[in-house]
């Protein structure tokens, strides 16, 4: 009985992948922000477009900018928050199934930023909201806004 407990508990321990493995970037994509990060150690305008461009050509990149705005300066982090929702906007836009589906990968890396990423991203419009429905003309179309209080109508949100 010991060596059924004993062999169950390796394999649980070595042979099921933990559930965080599949929340973590590909070396691909690590090494793709890295070099993003290290051509605009100074974060602005320059790394707010690098950033917006990758994650609009790939939205799957969203999760390997935020691991790495944990490390990046806080220029880079204001500078990446922008960047995240400009691309989440522009994806949102675009009405394509493939825009929406990418405009949410961002929203669900968003959630475990930086907090001064969370707060340049909302300051930048967060992605300009969520639209789900069927869209297009005659569609019934939900748009949510990313307003945290709506005391004062129209200030900031």
């Amino acid at each position: 009985m010991r060596k059924f407990l004993l062999a169950f508990v390796l394999l649980f321990a070595f042979g099921a992948p933990l559930p965080s493995d599949a929340q973590t970037a590909s070396p691909d994509a690590q090494a793709k922000v890295a070099a993003l990060l290290a051509q605009y150690p100074q974060g602005g305008p320059g790394l707010q477009a690098a950033i917006a461009a990758a994650v609009e050509a790939d939205p799957s990149l969203a999760k390997a900018v935020v691991a790495a705005a944990a490390n990046a300066s806080p220029a880079q982090q204001q500078a990446i928050g922008v960047g995240l929702s400009q691309a989440a906007t522009a994806l949102a836009a675009s009405g394509t199934s493939a825009g929406q589906s990418g405009s949410q990968q961002i929203q669900q890396a968003i959630a475990s930023a930086p907090a001064s990423v969370l707060a340049a991203f909302g300051a930048a419009g967060g992605g300009g909201g969520t639209t789900t429905g069927t869209g297009g003309t005659g569609g019934n179309t939900l748009t949510t806004s990313n307003c945290v209080s709506p005391s004062r109508p129209g200030f900031g949100c």
